[in-house]
Parts: structure tokens; sequence; C-alpha cells
């Protein structure tokens, strides 16, 4: 079965960093200082006078209040008006872009952002949140304003996490990996940075690190869910298949709900041969989603290993339903069939698993067995000899060539087959190689050739 890992994929949430305009900010913006003055002996009384109201002021006020609720769409046109009033401040742009983000309206945010920068290039927060406005749409680009934050923040974990996650999604994955351990030993104990970190160096295949990365997460947050499943899956990725399970059990009894990783526990179980087990979790999955046609073509696998034919077969039938053009489930079910000695209806599945995939000479050895046993000697041989001009025969083929020459009292032919089973079974199978001892003998005394050693 193939392993997806879901769970593991999923990208954590940026960090957004955001300066509100807080009064303190619209002070030091408008705050103007007093004229000099011409007259020295008046400068003292001058001094004295308090500085002529802002008439900005309420609007100032207005868009604060309006920022505090949320309301964005109340602060717009506030901002707007202030930031016409005052064309060489940046903090009004930014503060339209942190309005515009709120409404969920990003290119608007964007060119906010670059306008607040344009007047400001050391404004870092406008970097940052021009990079997180990116990051979905444009990931490249938003590296590069998170590189500028960095610069202008030196030593902050956030902007090189940010990096690291633009770098990741620009399908760079060395890189990203780089800049997480860079975030990582800025910021040791933080979680997200590195779960962040763990998870990337599992989608890098870098299983043995990964691993080590989740379990130091694990010792810093013991009863951090994605990290055990994280763990979990990069024990799974190194075949460590046995602690895998039973750490996707403690995770499923936090999260039962997590279709995909109870299917992935099913798998790893039948992995194991503890096919019991297995079915129990595809009970459990059956009672809470309706079964896909992965979770019936398991399910029909391990009724096929436990030689549960009517199980099989009503499993195999459910699963061709959902998935007709596999033609793995053709052939289990052909398999199926014929133990169930409905020799028609096997043929008719194998002869399908062959038309999806001509190349599968398990079919054609299957087919084999369902010819002999439906008495269609001719036909078994046509089958044996597709197979010889794919493969070199098995004992087992010289075998079931035996067995159809002789019933089609085709005798040298025969008698030849099974001298060649015999030569190349060596006592592996004693039942049939008895059998073909017997059967040589009588045949080359009715042959007149006498015994042969």
């Amino acid at each position: 079965m193939n392993r997806l890992s879901p769970g593991i994929a999923a990208t954590l949430t940026a960090f957004a960093v955001i300066l509100l305009f807080t009064s303190t900010h619209a002070a030091s913006i408008h705050r103007q200082t007093p004229r000099a003055a011409a007259n020295p002996q008046s400068s003292e009384s001058k001094r004295q006078q308090p500085p002529p109201p802002d008439p900005l002021a309420p609007l100032l006020a207005q868009a604060q209040d309006a920022l505090d609720r949320k309301d964005f769409a109340a602060a717009i046109p506030l901002l707007e008006k202030i930031a016409a009033a005052k064309p060489a401040d940046a903090l009004p742009h930014f503060e339209l872009g942190f309005a515009y983000t709120g409404l969920k309206k990003n290119p608007e945010a964007i060119a906010e952002y670059r306008r607040a920068i344009s007047i400001d290039p050391k404004l870092a927060p406008a970097h940052l949140n021009l990079g997180i406005a990116l990051l979905d749409s444009a990931p490249a680009s938003a590296a590069e304003s998170f590189r500028r934050a960095i610069e202008l923040l030196p030593g902050q974990p956030r902007p090189v996490y940010l990096l690291a996650e633009a770098l990741e999604r620009s399908a760079k994955r060395s890189e990203a990996i780089e800049q997480y351990r860079v975030a990582n030993a800025l910021a040791p104990k933080d979680d997200a940075i590195l779960f962040a970190l763990a998870r990337a160096l599992l989608a890098d295949n870098q299983l043995s690190a990964a691993e080590s990365e989740f379990r130091r997460l694990l010792a810093l947050q013991p009863d951090s869910v994605p990290a055990q499943l994280g763990l979990a899956e990069s024990l799974l990725a190194q075949h460590k298949t046995a602690d895998a399970v039973d750490l996707f059990g403690d995770y499923l009894q936090k999260v039962p709900e997590d279709a995909h990783v109870r299917f992935e526990r099913a798998v790893a179980l039948h992995d194991l041969n503890r096919f019991d087990d297995a079915l129990r979790e595809l009970d459990r999955l059956d009672q809470a989603v309706t079964p896909t046609a992965d979770a019936l073509k398991l399910r029909g696998s391990i009724y096929l290993q436990q030689k549960k034919w009517s199980d099989a077969d009503a499993a195999l039938q459910k699963a061709l339903a959902a998935s007709p053009s596999d033609a793995q489930l053709h052939l289990w079910a052909g398999q199926t069939k014929m133990e169930l000695h409905d020799y028609s209806a096997a043929e008719k599945e194998l002869r399908r698993s062959l038309e999806l995939a001509p190349s599968n000479s398990d079919a054609l050895h299957q087919l084999v067995g369902v010819y002999y046993l439906s008495g269609q000697y001719e036909a078994a041989l046509s089958a044996l000899d597709l197979l010889a001009q794919r493969e070199t025969p098995a004992p087992l083929d010289w075998f079931f060539r035996a067995l159809s020459c002789d019933k089609l009292a085709r005798k040298p032919e025969a008698a030849a087959a099974y001298q060649k089973f015999i030569e190349l079974d060596r006592g592996e199978r004693p039942d049939q190689e008895f059998q073909a001892q017997a059967r040589l003998k009588l045949l080359l005394r009715e042959l007149g050739k006498g015994s042969r050693k």
C-alpha cells in the first residue's frame, strides 16, 4: 500500500507581526516643533504657550478606535484622509495595509505596504507584513521581503522563520531547512519553529534527523499531538513499523476522527501480519466514513491472506465497484473466484487483469491454474507457452505442463515435463514430486523406455 502522510503535511500558519497605529505613534507623527522666536525678549512667553491643536487629532482618534474594534471598513476612509494630509508619513499607509489585510483584500494591502516602504525603507514591520501578504501567491517575492526584515531586525527569530517558510513554498527545501535551523538557534524553545524544522526534514527524507527533532519537540511539549504524529510518520518511513503503530494508536486516542491516520495504522498492522488488529481498525474506520477503494482493497487483501475466500470475494467486489480499472484487484478477485471453484468468473477477472496490465505474469500464472482446474488443458498449455516467452519456466510451470499434456494423452511431452519438474524442484514440493515420479515411471513403461534416474 502506498502511504501517504497528509497529517504531517499541514503548513503552519504564518506569524503576522502587526504594529497598530497607537496614540504614541500618532503623537510622534503629528507633533509640531514650535517655530523659533525672532524677538529674544518674547521667547520665554512663546515657549509657555501650548502648541496649536492638531486638526487631524479627531481623525487619528477615530481611526485608532476603529482599528482597536477591528472595524477595518470604518478605519480605511479615516486613514486615507490622514495619508493624504501627511504624504511624507509611512505609518498611515502601513495601517491601511493592516486594515485591508483584516478585510482579506490582499492586493490592496500589498499596495499600501509597498507605499509605506517607499516612504520609509527602514520600516521593518512593513517589510514583514508585505512578505506575509505575498506568502501564498508569490513566495519567492515574500522571501525577499523577509530578508530585508531580517536585516532591519537582527537577532529576531520570526523573520527568519518566515523566510524559511517562503523558501520551502518556493521548492527550495535545503535552503529552508538551513533557515529553520537558524531560527531554532535564535529561539530553541519555540515549538512552532522546531516543528517546522522537523516537518521539513521529514519531507526532505532526512528521516533520522526528523525523528531526532520530533523527539526534541516532545521533550519540550510532551502533549504535542502534531509532534507525536510527526514522530510516528518518521518511524514508519524508517521501517520501524512496530514503534510507529504504537504511536499512531496513542495519537488516535486523542484524535479519533483522523481517518487518514487510522487507515495508515491499519496498513502498518497489515505489514506486521497483525491481520485481526488491522481489520479492527478498518471496522472503526467504516463506522466513521464510507469505505474508500483503498480500505476495501486492504480488507480484501487481508481476507485473501487469511484464506477467508467468501469474505475476500465480498470485499474485493466492493473494491472493484469503486475502482474498476485496478489490475491488481482483478487479479486478486480471480484468485478468490478460483478458490471458490467459480472458474468461469475467475477466468473473466484474470483476463481483465491482463487487459489492464498486459505484462503482469502473475495473472498468467493464475490463468494456468484456472484452465487446468476447469479442464481446459489446451488453453493451459497456451498460457504456459506465453509465460515461457516472458520468463524462464519455474518448477510449477513444468508440473502444470506435465499434468496438462498427461490429460491430453501427449505422453512423450508429459514425461519430459515431469522429468524437468523433478530436476528443478529438488524436494521443495514433496507431494507434487511423489505424484510426478509415480506418473513418470508409468509413462516411461508405457513408452517402452524404462525408468530414468
